[in-house]
């Protein structure tokens, strides 16, 4: 974490456990999550939603 509270985006440790991770390309927010590398005071990508089982 810098100074300022960003944090690098851990994407091997979220997307395959999110519910976007097996959809089409033209159909998911990968891209836009992809493209934001670091967030505040957060690992997690953006867009994140967890598989519901």
């Amino acid at each position: 974490m810098d100074k300022e509270g960003n944090q690098e985006v851990y994407f091997d440790q979220y997307c395959e456990k999110c519910k976007y991770w097996n959809k089409k390309d033209v159909e998911d927010p990968c891209n836009e999550c992809l493209n934001t590398w670091v967030n505040l005071y957060s690992h997690k990508p953006i867009h994140f939603q967890p598989i519901k089982e």
